[in-house]
């Protein structure tokens, strides 16, 4: 079969985008909870015989993006002995305008047409992590969104006193099966979430859910500080309410 039948053109190969330092090592536990930006993962089967060359087509890859604009980080992740013999591929990028950038450019189109004839079985995947549906994309160019760990304060912002509201006023007050009122309680909080409360908490936190590249560390810092206070007074006032 054809090089040009197995991997088509740059667009087709580089297209299909998933949703931060380290450089080929697993990404660790912090990483994934402070992650943003945009993730481009790619599988390939090496053809017999072509592992070293591939392995050699890999670190001069890899010494390319260090120096590209908006790059974070790269994960090489090698076959497994049983089962999976493909190798794959997890780029980070600051934001999808800058990856585009990258795919789209004649150097990496010359680093793809040298591992074409090494390779069969290109394939890739897509997924948004976070809270991405109740976040939307910031509309500077170059940037993507709040980073997960921002999105994950503002969600419990508006979760927690939504959920403590329906529980007091609605579904305690229901003479039905546990299992049901949860249900109802479920459907009332996310929807509360979706349609009220997570649009006021975006209009009242502004500025700080700018992606980390627009917001300065100390706005970080004191917008979390304030947003944990909130949340402890709100437990107060809660635990001065009776259940009964």
């Amino acid at each position: 079969m054809a090089a040009a039948a197995r991997c088509p053109s740059v667009s087709a190969r580089c297209r299909v985008y998933l949703f931060k330092e380290c450089h080929n090592e697993p990404m660790k536990q912090a990483d994934q909870e402070t992650a943003g930006g945009v993730i481009l993962v790619i599988t390939r089967k090496v053809l017999p015989g072509s592992e070293t060359a591939y392995e050699q087509w890999v670190r001069k890859v890899s010494d390319v993006e260090r120096s590209v604009p908006g790059f974070i980080s790269r994960e090489d992740i090698p076959p497994l002995p049983e089962g999976q013999d493909w190798h794959t591929t997890v780029l980070r990028f600051e934001s999808r305008e800058l990856l585009d950038a990258w795919t789209e450019s004649e150097s990496l189109k010359g680093l793809l047409d040298e591992v074409e004839p090494l390779c069969c079985n290109v394939a890739r995947s897509q997924i948004e992590p976070g809270f991405f549906g109740w976040f939307p994309e910031s509309e500077s160019p170059g940037h993507s969104g709040p980073p997960t760990w921002k999105m994950t304060m503002s969600v419990v912002l508006a979760l927690y006193p939504s959920v403590f509201l329906i529980t007091l006023l609605i579904t305690n007050g229901l003479d039905l099966p546990f299992p049901l009122k949860l249900l109802i309680g479920n459907i009332l909080a996310v929807s509360c979430v979706s349609w009220i409360s997570m649009p006021l908490c975006r209009r009242l936190l502004g500025s700080w859910l700018a992606p980390a590249s627009a917001c300065p560390i100390r706005t970080s810092v004191l917008g979390a500080i304030g947003i944990t206070a909130i949340l402890l007074v709100l437990l107060w006032i809660f635990m001065q309410i009776p259940m009964g």
